[in-house]
């Protein structure tokens, strides 16, 4: 793999673990600390609540993940705001308009046209020719090697690694 390809995969893991694991934390705790220091701990009658930082802690934590959990439910399921981001993201991928590098586009693409063209030959009565019965073949055995776990395809050959 070349270093400008494994620099840019580490920024993504990178940018990945924080965005979504560090400053879930990080967030966490400037939130309550900000909250409880300079507004619970300034308002007497809020104080009699919350007489400790960790009592403050507690209860937050108590309310705010099945508050948190369920508007993330809510997210997805329920007011349409997912659905719209996907539909977005949709429309500006360019493999929802064409097949994908890989088994798509070199044995499930091939399969299905000549699966067509068979069934176009069958219908007007034609019989299949001996070169369109070897393309039928060797379709079978890229098809064939998918099941069995293989990869076909310029993707298989290296181009993407771990």
């Amino acid at each position: 793999m070349k270093a400008t390809r494994k620099g840019f995969r580490t920024l993504f893991y990178f940018r990945t673990g924080y965005a979504t694991y560090l400053i879930i934390l990080l967030g966490a705790v400037n939130v309550l600390t900000s909250t409880y220091f300079l507004a619970i701990d300034e308002v007497p009658f809020i104080k009699e609540i919350f007489p400790t930082f960790e009592m403050y802690v507690i209860t937050a934590v108590l309310v705010a993940i099945p508050v948190v959990t369920a508007v993330g439910y809510a997210h997805y399921k329920r007011i349409g705001a997912h659905s719209a981001a996907m539909a977005i993201n949709m429309q500006n991928n360019i493999f929802n308009y064409k097949f994908q590098p890989g088994f798509t586009r070199e044995a499930f693409g091939p399969a299905y046209k000549m699966i067509l063209r068979a069934v176009l030959k069958r219908s007007i009565s034609e019989k299949l020719t001996d070169e369109e019965i070897g393309e039928i073949d060797r379709l079978r055995e890229r098809l064939q090697h998918l099941i069995d776990g293989g990869s076909v395809g310029s993707y298989a050959r290296g181009v993407i690694d771990d």
